[in-house]
């Protein structure tokens, strides 16, 4: 689909958010059992003895819809709150859990096994901010049983570490076209222990083939524990071979050293510096990402300095750089339905940092419905605005960036794991609009991948895309993305 989702859109936080849930589930509970607190004796009648039938055949989502209809006609049955939340922690859906969990809270307000399972389910949709909110009340209570306070001890620890423990970013997949790898696969906490303690060895590729031209771009990185589990020592080389019709193929390259890390909260940065070649020349580039969730919100801000301008052919061999920002806002309305706003800004020099070349601004506005959770299937739509400033005669000739597009799109797209090891993704869907024309055209997007994880230390991911329509393309273009990971 639209390149939105392989930036720092909704689609990342699809995945952020469909892949913490088995994190937290693992850590803090070790057991499925959803009777982890001592029930009270509750009064029998023929509703709740059909909701302990349907529990007992682990039949657990037809179970919360009937207690959801239960505590309508039984608002006093506080198990049956309990029941229903501890049955959507189970089976991985929180705010089915939430839902019922917040009703039971205004039933009774300052019931803690209540008030802990609701932070317990916060962490597990992601909403570190209300979890972190709700266990602190918690924690400055003095009612609470000695057994009660550990749990709410154990549940502030999991929340520390779950925030440590979010995937790193990634200086190759953002610095060329702002590309995503694909997720890998829900992993085990000892998975993740092992990417966070251990050396990773990353070797990613980027083919892009367009009219009159193509670049490859290949990374190799190196990246070790730096403080405790939570910062990473980064080093590695991006070598990008440009090639345009009547030219000789050209390489630009980026040298560099930095650091990724986890902050509360699930705030991640990454910041790296080094030697940039290109035009003759060697230049200082610098790359630096901050992302941050605030609950139903995610801020997510990009700014790089004299960086290879990669996505063209012709900029390479022109000794093509590239300085600007990027911020992308998300909002979380529900469960299902999200929605974001992007703005990005570059300013271009070719022959090096010697001349000039042009700016650019873009700005992207998408909405993103999941309506199928299984298969998983999404309806994403969007508008997106694109205007390039020249700052030199016929720039055109020299690189064929579009001087202006604006264009909605729609399409489905799909983020499905097969297994223990496999994911897979697609998204198709069309566009319409103007690109550098009077009239409106018509065209078509499509992508697909898959991620295999080969047990916890060796990752492989392929990625394809075709756009018949680019937004800053003269013509269509093709992307092809490989990669391997390896933890020691």
């Amino acid at each position: 689909m639209h390149p939105v989702d392989r930036r720092s859109g909704p689609f990342p936080i699809r995945f952020l958010l469909s892949f913490l849930g088995p994190i937290v589930w693992a850590q803090i509970f070790l057991s499925l059992a959803y009777s982890d607190e001592p029930a009270a004796s509750v009064p029998p009648d023929e509703d709740w003895q059909t909701i302990q039938s349907t529990v007992k055949k682990r039949q657990y989502s037809l179970a919360i819809r009937q207690i959801g209809s239960y505590v309508r006609t039984h608002p006093g049955n506080r198990d049956a709150y309990l029941l229903g939340g501890r049955l959507a922690r189970k089976i991985h859906r929180p705010g089915d859990g939430l839902a019922l969990l917040d009703r039971g809270a205004s039933r009774y307000p300052g019931d803690p096994v209540i008030q802990r399972l609701r932070a317990e389910l916060y962490l597990e949709k992601g909403d570190m901010i209300r979890s972190r909110k709700i266990l602190s009340d918690l924690a400055r209570r003095k009612d609470l049983s000695p057994e009660e306070r550990q749990k709410i001890r154990e549940d502030q620890k999991t929340l520390r570490e779950l925030a440590m423990s979010m995937p790193p970013l990634v200086t190759f997949d953002q610095n060329i076209n702002f590309q995503e790898a694909i997720p890998p696969p829900f992993q085990s906490p000892h998975t993740y222990a092992l990417e966070n303690a251990s050396t990773h060895l990353r070797v990613s590729n980027i083919d892009l083939s367009y009219s009159g031209g193509s670049s490859i771009g290949t990374s190799v990185a190196v990246e070790t524990p730096l403080i405790k589990d939570t910062v990473h020592f980064q080093a590695g080389d991006n070598l990008y071979v440009g090639t345009a019709t009547g030219e000789s193929t050209a390489v630009e390259s980026y040298l560099f050293a930095g650091a990724d890390g986890q902050g509360p909260d699930g705030i991640q940065f990454l910041a790296d510096a080094g030697d940039v070649f290109a035009g003759g020349q060697v230049n200082a580039g610098f790359y630096g990402h901050v992302d941050i969730p605030a609950g139903p919100f995610r801020l997510d801000g990009q700014a790089w300095y004299q960086l290879p301008w990669s996505g063209y052919g012709q900029a390479i061999i022109a000794g093509g750089l590239q300085s600007g920002g990027l911020l992308n806002a998300t909002w979380t309305l529900t469960d299902n339905l999200s929605f974001s706003g992007e703005y990005e800004y570059t300013n271009d020099t070719v022959g090096g940092n010697r001349n000039p070349f042009g700016a650019d601004h873009n700005t992207l506005f998408t909405a993103d419905w999941r309506f199928l959770k299984s298969p998983d299937l999404h309806v994403v739509a969007g508008y997106d605005s694109q205007t390039f400033t020249p700052f030199v005669a016929n720039a055109t000739t020299t690189v064929p960036v579009l001087l202006s597009s604006r264009y909605g799109f729609a399409g489905l797209s799909s983020l499905d794991q097969i297994g223990r090891y496999v994911v897979l993704n697609g998204q198709i869907g069309g566009v319409v609009g103007t690109f550098d024309t009077p009239g409106l055209l018509a065209g078509f997007q499509g992508d697909g991948g898959l991620s295999v994880q080969i047990g916890p230390r060796i990752e492989f991911y392929g990625n394809v895309s075709y756009e018949s329509l680019a937004e800053a393309y003269v013509g269509s273009v093709t992307t092809l993305m490989t990669g391997i990971n390896f933890w020691f």
